[in-house]
C-alpha cells in the first residue's frame, strides 16, 4: 500500500537523520535513543506542543516500581511539567508497539512525579543532568503545579490514541501518544500538524452562531461567527497548543506572560471585550454547521486551527484558569477560512500576515521565507570550503538535508558521493545558527533558554540591527561558518571532557567567553580556512571548560543550574574570571607582534590583560570614575570621558568591547584611583 511505503520512507529518513546527529556523539557512547528524543522535542516545541525540551535519560526505583524518563519540558510559567518517555527501536523499519508496553512505559513516565515529590534527586549526582532535571520537577511540585503530561514517543507504531488520566503524587496526569504514524504526519513536508476533529456538542458546548459568505470562484469558504469567552477556553482547555501550531506566535511568544490589557478588560469591563478586541482568524479543514431557529450555527470542526489571536486566545484561557475570572459577558469576533488540502500551505502564511492583529506580526515571524534565510540557504549551495571539495548545508526547512540526499542519491555510489562533499556533520539548522552566532554575540544566557527562545532572540536583534529586507553576503556566511566550527569544537571538547551535566550550557558559555577576552575580534578568516580550530586553541578551550563549569555551579549559590544558566546574572558572573592563557597566544588571537594602533582589531598579550582587567568592572564603577575624576580633577577631562564611555560599553554588556588604546587608558585611570585613595567599590586586586 502506499501508505505503508510512505511509512517506511519516512521510517528510514528519520533513522538516518538521527544517525547523523548521533554521529558527534559516538566516541563517547551517548544513546542513539537521546538523538531521537532531541529530533522529536525539537519538533513538537516547534508546533507548540511542547516549551523548552531538555532531553535526559532517568531510571529508578520508588517502591516496587519502575520509573523511566527521557526527557522533560517545562513552560516559562511553570503551570505544567511535561515528561518525555521513548520507546525507540532503531532500525529504521517500524515495529509493533503493543498496548501493553505502551502503558507500562506511560506508567513508568508518570511516576517519576512521585520521585520528584520524595526528593530522590538527592539520591544523585549532584554535577548531572539526572540531578537536575529531578530537582527542578521537584521545585515545582513544591510550589504547587498540578498539571502534568507524559508524551510518549516511539519510532514503532501503535494502535493506542489515548490513555485514561490519573493523578500521580496529588497531581492530574494526562497522556500523549507519537507513535511513527503521528510522528509522519506531524513531521513530514506538507503537513505540520496533526488534523483534530472537533464536535462541539460531544464537548458539551453550544453551537456557535455565524454568517457565512456568498459563494464565489475562489476555492475557500469564509463564515464570519461569535465565540463566547467560555467556548474559547473549553477549546483550549481541552486541545491546548495543538490548535495553534499554524499561528505564528504560538512560536514566537509562548512566554507564559498575560497580555495585560486583555486580562485587565476581562476583570473591569468584560461587556466591553467585543469593541475592544480585533478578534481571531481561524482555519479549518472542514466546518459543520447547522440550523437553530432559522440561523445558520456552526457544530463543529476538522483541522481547526487559530492562524491569528493566539494571545487572545491563551490569555482568555488564563484569566479563567488562573485568575478565576468570569467569561459569561466575554465575547470574541472570529473569522473562519475554510482552505482546500492544497491551499494551506500557500494561504496561512497569507492569512496571518495580513490579518488585522492587536500587535503587528513582524516579517521575520514568518521564519524559513525570511530573505535572510534564502541568502544563507543559496550561500551555503554556492560557497565551498577551501579546497573546493566539501560545503556546508543550510537547512531552511526540516528534513532539506533527507530531501537532498534522496534526489541526489539514487544510487548507493552518489549518496556516499553526495555525503562526501556535504559531510552529515555540515548540516545546520536556522535554530543552530542562532545558537552559534549568539554564543558569540556573548549572550550565553540566552541560549540557555532553549532553542526556540534563542532562534527568536537571534531574529529579533538581526532584524533591529540589519533591517527585515538585509541579506548576507558572503564574507558573513563565512564568519558564520567559522563561528559554527568553533561552537562545535567546543560541544566536542566539553563531550570529551566527559562533564556529566550542563554540557550545552558549558559550551555556549565558552565560546561567549572567548569571545569576551578577545573582544569578538578573534580570527575568524583562519578558521574558515582552515575549517578547523588551531592545537593551541582547542588546547586553550580544553582547560578553560573546566574553570567556565565550576563558575556557572557555584555562581548559582544552591540554586538549580540549569535555571540559574539561563539568567544575565550568570554571565555577568562568569565573566569576572580572568582565566590564564599559559604559553603562546593560539594563532587565531592574531599576532602580537604586530603594532597596535587605535583603530587595529588585534591586541598583543598585555593590551588583552588591560582590556580583561577593565571589563571586570561594572557599568555603575566606571561611571562612579567619571563622577569622581571630573568633580576632584585627579582625571584629566579626557580621562574622565574615557570612563564614561566605558560605563557605557559595561552597560551594554560590554557587547562592545575597549579598543587597545582605550584598555591602557582605562588601567591607568584605575592606577590614579589607587593611588589617589578611591574607593568606589573598587577593590586593589582589581586595578
Amino acid at each position: 500500500m502506499a501508505e505503508d511505503r510512505d511509512l517506511q520512507k519516512f521510517a528510514s529518513d528519520l533513522q538516518s537523520e538521527i544517525a547523523d546527529r548521533a554521529l558527534g556523539d559516538a566516541e563517547v557512547g551517548d544513546f542513539t535513543e537521546n538523538a531521537f528524543v532531541d529530533v522529536v522535542a525539537e519538533h513538537l516545541a516547534d508546533i507548540g506542543m511542547i516549551e523548552n525540551p531538555v532531553t535526559c535519560h532517568f531510571t529508578g526505583k520508588v517502591g516496587t516500581g519502575n520509573v523511566r524518563v527521557s526527557g522533560h519540558a517545562i513552560p516559562d510559567d511553570g503551570e505544567r511539567i511535561d515528561l518525555i518517555v521513548a520507546i525507540f527501536g532503531g532500525t529504521g523499519s517500524p515495529a509493533t508497539i503493543s498496548t501493553a508496553d505502551v502503558t507500562r512505559l506511560a506508567g513508568q513516565g508518570a511516576r517519576a512525579l512521585l520521585a520528584a515529590s520524595r526528593q530522590i534527586h538527592l539520591e544523585l549526582e549532584t554535577a548531572s543532568d539526572r540531578y537536575a532535571m529531578m530537582e527542578r520537577i521537584s521545585e515545582l511540585l513544591a510550589a504547587g503545579t498540578k498539571q502534568a503530561r507524559v508524551i510518549v514517543i516511539t519510532d514503532g507504531t501503535s494502535t493506542v490514541r489515548s490513555l485514561d488520566d490519573t493523578t500521580v503524587a496529588g497531581v492530574a496526569v494526562s497522556f500523549e501518544i507519537y507513535d511513527i504514524r503521528r510522528l509522519m504526519r506531524t513531521m513530514r513536508s506538507g503537513q505540520t500538524r496533526e488534523v483534530i476533529d472537533i464536535d462541539l456538542a460531544a464537548l458539551g458546548m453550544p453551537p456557535i452562531p455565524c454568517v457565512e459568505m456568498p459563494p464565489g470562484a475562489e476555492p475557500y469558504e469564509t463564515y464570519l461567527a461569535i465565540f463566547s469567552g467560555d467556548t474559547l477556553y473549553e477549546l483550549y482547555e481541552t486541545y491546548g497548543p495543538r490548535i495553534l501550531e499554524f499561528n505564528v506566535r504560538a512560536f514566537l511568544q509562548a512566554t507564559g506572560k498575560v497580555n495585560r490589557g486583555i486580562r485587565d478588560t476581562i476583570r473591569d469591563r468584560p461587556g466591553y471585550f467585543m469593541a475592544y478586541n480585533n478578534g481571531i482568524s481561524i482555519t479549518a479543514d472542514e466546518v459543520r454547521t447547522g440550523t437553530v431557529a432559522g440561523a445558520t450555527v456552526i457544530t463543529g470542526f476538522k483541522g481547526m486551527q487559530i492562524v491569528n489571536g493566539g494571545q487572545t486566545t491563551a490569555s482568555i484561557h488564563r484569566a479563567r484558569k488562573r485568575d478565576r475570572l468570569d467569561l459569561s459577558r466575554v465575547h470574541v469576533p472570529a473569522k473562519i477560512t475554510r482552505l482546500p488540502p492544497e491551499s494551506v500551505e500557500e494561504m496561512v502564511p497569507q492569512i496571518s500576515r495580513y490579518a488585522n492583529t492587536q500587535n503587528v506580526i513582524q516579517e521575520a515571524d514568518f521564519s524559513s521565507n525570511e530573505p535572510f534565510h534564502i541568502a544563507v540557504e543559496r550561500l551555503s549551495k554556492d560557497v565551498w570550503a577551501p579546497g573546493e571539495r566539501t560545503r556546508w548545508f543550510y537547512e531552511r526547512s526540516r528534513g532539506q538535508y533527507q530531501t537532498a540526499l534522496s534526489i541526489e542519491g539514487t544510487t548507493e555510489a552518489r549518496a556516499r558521493a553526495f555525503r562526501e562533499r556535504t559531510p552529515p556533520g555540515n548540516r545546520i539548522s536556522k535554530t543552530d545558527l542562532a545558537r552559534f552566532l549568539n554564543s558569540w554575540s556573548r549572550l550565553p544566557h540566552v541560549v540557555s533558554g532553549g532553542v526556540q527562545k534563542n532562534f527568536i532572540a537571534y531574529m529579533r536583534r538581526m532584524r533591529e540591527s540589519r533591517g527585515a529586507k538585509w541579506e548576507p553576503d558572503e564574507g558573513f556566511y563565512r564568519d558564520a561558518i567559522a563561528q559554527a566550527i568553533l561552537f562545535l569544537a567546543a560541544q566536542r571538547i566539553v563531550r570529551r571532557e566527559g562533564f556529566p551535566a550542563y554540557r550545552i550550557n558549558i559550551a555556549t558559555y565558552l565560546v561567549a567567553y572567548l569571545s569576551h577576552r578577545t573582544g569578538g575580534k578573534l580570527r575568524l578568516d583562519l578558521i574558515w580556512q582552515r575549517q578547523s580550530l588551531s592545537d593551541e586553541l582547542e588546547t586553550l578551550l580544553r582547560t578553560w571548560s573546566h574553570a567556565i563549569d565550576r563558575q556557572i555551579q557555584s555562581s548559582a549559590a544552591g540554586r538549580n543550574v540549569t535555571e540559574w544558566a539561563k539568567k544575565e546574572a550568570c554571565w555577568t558572573a562568569l565573566r569576572q574570571l580572568d582565566l590564564p592563557i599559559d604559553g603562546d597566544l593560539p594563532e587565531e588571537w592574531g599576532s602580537d607582534e604586530r603594532s597596535v594602533s587605535a583603530d587595529d582589531p588585534w591586541t598583543s598579550q598585555d593590551d588583552h590583560a588591560s582590556s580583561a582587567a577593565c571589563m571586570r568592572l561594572s557599568s555603575e564603577q566606571w561611571f562612579a570614575l567619571h563622577l569622581w575624576g571630573t568633580r576632584t580633577g585627579h582625571l584629566a577631562k579626557w580621562q574622565s570621558g574615557i570612563a564614561h564611555t566605558l560605563s557605557s560599553y559595561a552597560g551594554n554588556g560590554w557587547e562592545r568591547a575597549p579598543t587597545a588604546k582605550q584598555a591602557r587608558h582605562g588601567v591607568r585611570i584605575l592606577e590614579i584611583a589607587a593611588e589617589q585613595g578611591f574607593k568606589g567599590g573598587i577593590s586593589g586586586g582589581e586595578v
